[in-house]
């Protein structure tokens, strides 16, 4: 009986779980043998979200059961080889400094160094000089300061921008403090070549919806025309340059819609009708662009984005206000990641409003995996839905029947059960 119960629960909750009934959009998707796979999310699927951060997003395999997915906005990422060198000597030209060469057996790009050395709770000076012959050496970092605070390596300071070379040779030298009774011993130097790959960004240009001088300002409304790109940065276009110098702050903010509906509360608490109010913008964060003595312009703003809706606001002081002609921005891709575990067939379901935020275990481990590398899942575009589907996604069918005969083989246990109380009594 018991186990009959709990067969009811478990069933119940699956069917629960693959009920997709809420959701507006939804689309097949078809997954390749691969461990992870990657959807990219087009301009149409992210404006089918109905939240700013794609929570409402959920994929369901052939039985209908929730796949773990997350939701990776690519914004560049780091790769740093390894450069090996060996060590010439080492020396201590004075009381005060220890030097190291390093040799690379040949030219090769570099740079960034580790220089360690010993104890914890210091400040010292850091010298570094290239060279291809030993004898004639080019500063790459006249002054830099290694610290620590402890022996935790998120409390040591040890690595240094040295700008890219290609020097066989590399001279440091560190100094030590003036409390300090002789120079510090340098530790293992490694060295790395870092570069850093930046995403793909598509350029999507505003159309404006209006630009006008307010109390000495610029201000500019433009629409993106989808929700939830990814945007990284703006740029704008003067409809006439002032030919001189300047340097103007921009205050930029953002909304998905123009108008919302909104209930009127009355003091006794009750609620009227509806009516249309204009939606609020949010502060996005702020930005300077100028023109310097040198006359080169800089019209960009490094200010992330989600909205559709933009307005920017250009504060112009004492000096004449700008003409602002358009306004470009820079979206990165977004990706949906997900493990297909041997599977081939699944569905994509958006426009959720209502949904919760999932708690995937796995969303982390999802999440820091390089999208560059992972297999792709082809291209679909999420279609609408006027009803809920006829027929429930596959497998459910099967949870439902069961469900029945569990329900029919409680009754007639509870039935037997009955009879046989009353042939006892």
């Amino acid at each position: 009986m018991i186990f009959v119960l709990l067969f009811i629960f478990g069933a119940g909750t699956a069917a629960a779980a693959g009920d997709f009934g809420e959701w507006r959009y939804h689309a097949a998707l078809e997954a390749p043998e691969a461990g992870f796979a990657a959807l990219v999310l087009s301009p149409q699927n992210l404006d089918r979200c109905e939240k700013g951060d794609l929570s409402d997003l959920r994929i369901t395999d052939e039985r209908g059961v929730e796949v773990p997915y997350a939701v990776v906005h690519d914004a560049g990422r780091s790769v740093e080889t390894v450069r090996a060198g060996t060590v010439l000597n080492r020396e201590y030209p004075d009381g005060a400094t220890s030097r190291v060469t390093v040799d690379f057996g040949a030219p090769v790009e570099k740079n960034r160094i580790t220089v360690p050395t010993e104890g914890d709770g210091f400040r010292r000076r850091v010298q570094i000089e290239g060279s291809d012959t030993l004898e004639a050496w080019s500063t790459l970092l006249p002054e830099g300061w290694a610290m620590a605070a402890g022996t935790a390596p998120e409390r040591r300071f040890e690595t240094f921008d040295i700008g890219l070379n290609t020097y066989r040779y590399l001279r440091l030298s560190v100094q030590k403090m003036p409390e300090e009774t002789g120079p510090p011993e340098i530790g293992r130097v490694s060295f790395v070549h870092r570069q850093v790959v930046e995403p793909v960004e598509t350029a999507v240009s505003g159309a404006l919806l209006e630009a006008r001088i307010e109390d000495g300002a610029t201000v500019i409304e433009a629409d993106f025309g989808r929700r939830n790109l990814s945007i990284g940065r703006f740029r704008l276009l003067l409809g006439r340059d002032p030919g001189r110098i300047f340097e103007k702050r921009c205050v930029v903010s953002g909304r998905n819609s123009l108008e919302r509906a909104e209930r009127v509360r009355f003091e006794s608490g009750e609620y009227g009708k509806e009516r249309r109010v204009a939606t609020p913008w949010e502060r996005l964060g702020e930005g300077v662009i100028r023109r310097d003595v040198r006359g080169e312009l800089s019209l960009g703003l490094a200010v992330p984005s989600r909205f559709r809706y933009l307005r920017i606001e250009i504060e112009s002081r004492d000096g004449p206000p700008l003409e602002v002609a358009g306004v470009t921005a820079y979206a990165a891709p977004v990706y949906l990641v997900f493990e297909p575990a041997g599977q081939s067939r699944f569905r994509l379901y958006a426009g959720n409003a209502s949904a919760p935020a999932p708690r995937y275990e796995s969303a982390r481990a999802l999440a820091s995996l390089d999208v560059r590398t992972l297999a792709r899942v082809s291209p679909v575009e999420l279609t609408g839905r006027d009803r809920p589907p006829e027929r429930a996604p596959e497998g459910q069918r099967l949870v439902w029947v069961v469900l029945a005969l569990a329900v029919l083989a409680t009754a007639w246990i509870l039935r037997s059960t009955a009879v046989s109380v009353r042939r006892a009594g």
